[in-house]
């Protein structure tokens, strides 16, 4: 029988083993199967992956049980017990007294004790375990917050350094155009070898510049699957382009404020700290009120003794009554707490006025960014449009051989610069936007409906 409930054992423990790694496996092959992703589902598998936030939830799961002793506080406590003396005398002088003379007493007992008044300690015990629920809430909030600004400034990032790929092939294909016209001209002796030379030069650095960007992008595709926790995947491709963000962001730095201070995780932890921390005062108070119980039991007593002539003895009976325990000194133990608590209070409440004016500093700057952002993209716009006519032109002039090979070059580094300053500020501009959203708090979830 006991063979038969271990084989049962083991080949439940393989078979949940097997189940586990087949999930495992699904789920890696579900992800290497996704080859293509935006940016939502690089934010959707970060959330739901990262180690941060599953830690987070284990410790609003931990504080959730925090909570359920507290409340059993208030459930009256049930005891039970048993005690067996075997007696035996070894001398005895003077007069008998039969009762401690060899016997065997068993008692049995069981106790019910619930607490009447005990100063609101038990009240206020429950309530700050609920406030640290929710501060655990808000803190997960928080740390949600963190992880999409990050997978949002890597992204865009990522989707930068594409643009300046693209940028760094046409660039590499004009100038190897450049270089082969030079040669051409150069064979029919109607430009110098230098220009020759100077053209293959700008080429060489071209793409070196091109390799140089294709590494910042498998770089940024690394740091995204660090931020998701998923191993790096080649084949996994990222879809998307640096205008996740429309143009027009239209709210004052005081809307912002107001919603920043309304919404943010880390100012609403703090907010539930400061009651905590009230809690903590009233449970020290109320270790100077006394503590009223009401007790009850069931009691049973047997005394059987050796002696032939001797009568045994059994008691069985109910006891009810209400015990009173009032600590009178306690070394200041109760005062210190509540001092330690006040000072606490004042802690928080400074660090909630750093937090606001750092706020104010930061979505005041995020604005100030957006707004230069925004007006560099209108301009490097027509800058790439003005460059590309302007190489176009020279390039024309070049072939009728009214212009140089290096007027030709120098038209080519505007285009560069030009889409490179372009790409630049479509990624001040995503940067600027993600940043305002971490500091407002915009998109972050509401905890409030998940406190209770």
């Amino acid at each position: 029988m006991r063979l038969s409930k271990n084989i049962f054992c083991i080949t439940t423990v393989f078979t949940i083993m097997f189940l586990v790694s087949i999930s495992d496996v699904i789920s890696d092959f579900a992800f290497a199967e996704d080859k293509v992703l935006s940016l939502d589902d690089c934010l959707k598998i970060g959330l739901e992956s990262n180690p941060k936030l599953k830690s987070a939830n284990f410790m609003v799961d931990s504080a959730q049980e925090d909570i359920n002793a507290a409340k059993a506080d208030f459930l009256p406590s049930v005891s039970a017990g048993a005690n067996y003396n075997n007696i035996v005398s070894v001398d005895s002088s003077g007069r008998e007294d039969l009762d401690y003379i060899d016997q065997q007493n068993t008692n049995y007992n069981i106790g019910v004790s619930q607490v009447l008044y005990a100063g609101k300690r038990l009240v206020n015990s429950r309530d700050r375990a609920i406030e640290r629920r929710k501060m655990f809430l808000e803190e997960k909030a928080y740390t949600q917050a963190e992880l999409i600004y990050q997978i949002k400034f890597v992204y865009f990032q990522l989707m930068k350094a594409k643009q300046d790929v693209q940028v760094g092939v046409d660039t590499v294909k004009r100038l190897e155009a450049d270089v082969a016209a030079a040669r051409a001209f150069y064979e029919k002796e109607m430009a110098p070898y230098a220009q020759v030379l100077q053209a293959e030069v700008d080429l060489a650095d071209a793409r070196q510049e091109l390799s140089k960007i294709n590494n910042t992008v498998d770089r940024k595709k690394s740091e995204l699957f660090v931020l998701m926790n998923q191993p790096f995947n080649s084949d996994t491709t990222f879809s998307g382009t640096l205008d996740y963000y429309p143009k027009g962001f239209n709210m004052t730095s005081k809307q912002c404020l107001e919603q920043a201070v309304a919404h943010r995780p880390d100012l609403r932890s703090l907010s539930h700290q400061i009651t905590m921390t009230e809690k903590d005062m009233k449970i020290a108070e109320g270790k100077y009120h006394p503590m009223l119980r009401l007790n009850a039991g069931y009691y049973d007593q047997d005394k059987d003794y050796d002696m032939s002539n001797s009568s045994d003895q059994r008691n069985t009976y109910w006891s009810a009554g209400v015990n009173l325990s009032w600590s009178l000194f306690d070394g200041g133990r109760g005062w210190y707490e509540k001092r330690r608590s006040q000072i606490d209070m004042k802690r928080i409440k400074e660090q909630v006025k750093d937090i606001k004016s750092r706020l104010e500093a930061g979505i005041v700057t995020a604005l100030m960014s957006l707004s230069e952002a925004e007006g560099r993209i209108q301009a490097t716009a027509e800058s790439v449009k003005a460059s590309k006519e302007y190489y176009d032109m020279e390039n024309k002039r070049f072939q009728a051989g009214i212009a140089t090979i290096a007027s030709v070059l120098d038209a080519q580094v505007r285009v560069t610069r030009a889409d490179g300053s372009y790409n630049q500020a479509l990624l001040d501009y995503q940067l600027a936007r993600a940043e305002l959203d971490f500091w407002t708090a915009e998109g972050v979830e509401d905890t409030a409906r998940n406190a209770e």
